[in-house]
């Protein structure tokens, strides 16, 4: 087995001379000028060659194993982007678990060293496809996908858990049907199935769940479900989810189907984070601070790219703009911090009529806007008065110091082409729907001309 070593410090001189002195390991080289000076000349008196640069140790073709002690990422991407095709590469940790393999008695065989080197090679590679990951639902399914590489198993699943709601939900599902796949999220309830994986000191293994006295689940029963591995996910004590690896027959998991999990589980917890963490970081660029629905910025972009993507399918695209009647009257008399109130609750109306592929913005003020794909002016205005209805309906505080005795809006509705094939002159025609709404005494939807029957 050639290695070669890729930094190093003098903490590490012991895994150096482990090395050179294993009879299954012949030393090829060490990189100049990345590892400290005091273990590049213990390198030299072990008579280990010193390669005068990272370039020209990459460039042989007889290694096998390179070993990284840098701890540096730009020298880890440039070994993985310039190492030679055969040659395997393997972190600090690792190397120090083949050492410690090595110095014991009862070493394992070649064979089993080289399986454990490339089983954490596949570690290493997932922490790269992870770390480039786009979003949670990318980071989510590419966990799922090498857990169930890892050990070798049929089906998994990764529950991630909400802060916000209490809730565990499915956010990538693999092997299982469309049914399971689009369960909605659970609470954690005491005494549960869940539960008792979060408070385990490891992973949970079932070698047969219907001889499991804490499994009640029907669904996966019905799945066809017999095995499973579930592994919780913490972060600094923190919940962050469950890793399932399943099987659809009774089966008992091996110590190494089970360690390569946990190890496993360190990475996926830590990616999961970082990915909720952008998608914060992301929904706070684009949304409205007190409504938490989508900022004005947001809808332009948003609006003109439904428009092209409606143009691309020859399919309709309706936008209503919607505005709280007498406002202005309404922040005099009861002062903006129940003005505030009003404008939230108001959205978590919007939020809860609206499909979930319309997309809902804080034009301006108490303006709001809905983009509803796929829909054609008729169901556009449908919606509109259905929201409509719902806010007159609603009891906002103090709603009776209001001139119609309630809070209500009214409503403007254009379509995409019927009126226009332009997402400014779709904003246009539909203000103009509002504005004539207004006109007409308030509390009502006006489509822009081509839909006679207004609401009065």
């Amino acid at each position: 087995m050639n290695i070669a070593i890729i930094g190093g410090s003098k903490e590490e001189t012991s895994t150096l001379q482990t090395l050179a002195e294993a009879p299954s390991v012949k030393m090829l080289c060490l990189a100049e000028g990345i590892g400290d000076k005091e273990f590049i000349e213990l390198a030299k008196s072990l008579d280990i060659p010193v390669a005068r640069d990272l370039k020209s140790l990459l460039k042989r073709t007889d290694i096998d194993i390179i070993i990284d002690l840098s701890g540096l990422e730009d020298i880890a991407h440039e070994i993985i982007e310039n190492k030679p095709p055969r040659a395997e590469v393997i972190d600090r940790s690792t190397a120090h678990l083949i050492c410690r393999l090595l110095d014991s008695e009862s070493r394992a065989t070649y064979d089993l060293i080289d399986k454990l080197t490339r089983e954490h090679w596949s570690l290493y590679e997932i922490g790269i496809s992870l770390s480039s990951a786009k979003d949670l639902s990318e980071v989510s399914k590419t966990i799922v996908q090498h857990a169930i590489r890892l050990t070798n198993t049929p089906a998994g699943s990764l529950a991630v858990y909400d802060e916000k709601s209490g809730e565990m939900y499915f956010a990538a599902t693999l092997g299982f049907s469309p049914e399971m796949a689009a369960q909605h999220g659970w609470k954690l309830r005491p005494g549960g199935l869940t539960d008792y994986i979060l408070n385990q000191n490891g992973p949970v293994v079932i070698s047969n769940i219907e001889k499991h006295p804490k499994f009640n689940n029907p669904q996966l029963l019905k799945e066809g479900i017999r095995s499973l591995i579930a592994c919780p996910l913490f972060l600094d004590s923190k919940v962050v989810g469950i890793i399932y690896i399943d099987d659809f027959k009774v089966r008992e998991f091996n110590s190494r189907d089970i360690s390569i999990l946990c190890l496993f589980s360190a990475y996926a917890a830590i990616a999961i984070e970082k990915a909720k963490l952008l998608e914060d970081t992301k929904m706070l660029a684009i949304t409205d601070d007190l409504t938490k629905l989508y900022n004005h910025r947001y809808f332009n972009q948003q609006l003109e790219a439904e428009v092209s993507r409606a143009e691309r399918y020859k399919e309709p695209l309706s936008l209503i703009m919607l505005d709280i009647d007498h406002f202005k009257q309404y922040n005099d008399i009861n002062g903006h911090v129940k003005g505030n109130e009003v404008l939230r609750q108001l959205a978590n109306i919007l939020r809860h009529e609206c499909r979930a592929s319309d997309a809902i913005a804080r034009y301006g003020g108490e303006e709001f806007t809905v983009i509803c794909p796929k829909a054609g002016k008729l169901k556009a205005y449908q919606l509109a008065d259905r929201l409509r209805e719902k806010i007159e309906a609603h009891d906002f505080p103090d709603a009776h110091t209001q001139p119609l005795g309630r809070i209500t809006i009214s409503a403007g509705v254009a379509t995409y082409p019927e009126d226009t094939d332009d997402s400014l002159d779709l904003i246009e025609k539909a203000d103009t729907g509002l504005y004539i709404a207004k006109r007409r005494g308030r509390n009502r939807v006006c489509a822009y001309p081509g839909l006679k029957s207004n609401v009065g």
